[in-house]
């Protein structure tokens, strides 16, 4: 059975759809995991959260950094609005 180049289209879509998907959990689970770490190594240290702390000295050093940052800080300022 031969696919028409449709069909190849499809699947190559789907699959880039599946990937994408994937990537977006794997993040999204890292992110949680990076706020808790975070808060946790906040906790001992008394650091507060700003771009220079959490890439310098948390040391946060992955290419996403800016984008990792972004979203911690979401992620605590969410937990802490909800505490209240």
């Amino acid at each position: 059975m031969q696919l028409t180049e449709a069909e190849k289209e499809l699947i190559l879509t789907h699959r880039h759809q599946q990937s994408r998907e994937a990537n977006n959990r794997k993040f999204a689970l890292d992110a949680i995991a990076t706020a808790h770490q975070f808060s946790v190594w906040s906790a001992k240290t008394g650091e507060n959260l700003t771009f220079s702390t959490f890439i310098n000295t948390f040391g946060y050093q992955e290419p996403d950094g800016k984008k990792m940052y972004e979203i911690v800080k979401r992620v605590l300022e969410l937990v802490e609005s909800a505490a209240c």
